[in-house]
Order: C-alpha cells, then structure tokens, then sequence
C-alpha cells in the first residue's frame, strides 16, 4: 500500500506544511523550506490563503490533517494567526527570525538558510534523518 504525500506509513492522515511566503527574505525562505520539506516527503504543502479564504474544501482537509505545521518567517506569526482563526492550530510552529535568520540580510544565502529550517521541522517532526515519516 502506498502513502499519500505527507501521509505517514500508509495512513490516511496527513502533515500539511502551512507557510509564509511574505515579501522579505525571511518569507522566501519560509516558502522555499516548505517546497522542500514535501520534496522530501516530510508533509505536504498546502495553501494558507484558502485557509484564510474559508474555502470550504481545504478548510475540510485542513481539519482532517494529522498534524499541521506552521513556518512563519517573522514575529507577526501570520501562518499561525491565520490557522488559529480558522479554528485549527499548528502541531509545529518555527519562526525564521528565532532562529536568527534575518528578514532583510546583509548576506543573504536561501540555500544555507532553507536547510536549517527543513532540518528544525523535521527534527520537531520526528522525521530527522529520514526521508520522510516512514524512513
């Protein structure tokens, strides 16, 4: 039996990855973390503005998920405030600027940044090392 994306080991619940994708850096690193984190099958990425749209299909699936994770690249935690008015919260929160990556860098390197954050969730996802939930 296969998994779904962002399903774990054949269950039917998924890990909807929620992000920022906000103009500064630090929102394009929120973006470019969760395109990576369902590359890698650790959840799968899903549209935060449908949340805040009250699109009522992905609001379902959003209420369905397993677990949801929120990126949020700043302080204003957006990703998670959206979340939360909808009713839903966020199993794993990360906020880019907690863990010094800075807005608007002198230096910026989205490589090196993305990777620390899909490192951090994974790791608060207990999927560290794995390729995906089911290694």
């Amino acid at each position: 039996m296969s998994s779904a994306p962002g399903a774990c080991c054949g269950g039917n619940a998924e890990t909807l990855v929620f992000t920022c994708a906000g103009a500064a850096y630090s929102g394009q690193v929120a973006n470019r973390s969760g395109v990576q984190l369902a590359e890698q099958g650790a959840g799968a990425l899903f549209c935060i503005a449908a949340v805040a749209a009250g699109i009522p299909g992905k609001l379902d699936r959003a209420r369905q998920a397993a677990r949801r994770v929120a990126i949020d690249g700043c302080e204003d935690h957006c990703v998670r405030k959206v979340l939360e008015k909808a009713g839903l919260t966020a199993d794993v929160h990360v906020v880019l600027t907690d863990m010094d990556i800075e807005k608007k860098p002198a230096q910026p390197n989205l490589i090196t940044d993305a990777k620390r954050v899909v490192d951090a969730v994974k790791q608060r996802l207990g999927v560290a090392g794995r390729a995906g939930c089911c290694g």
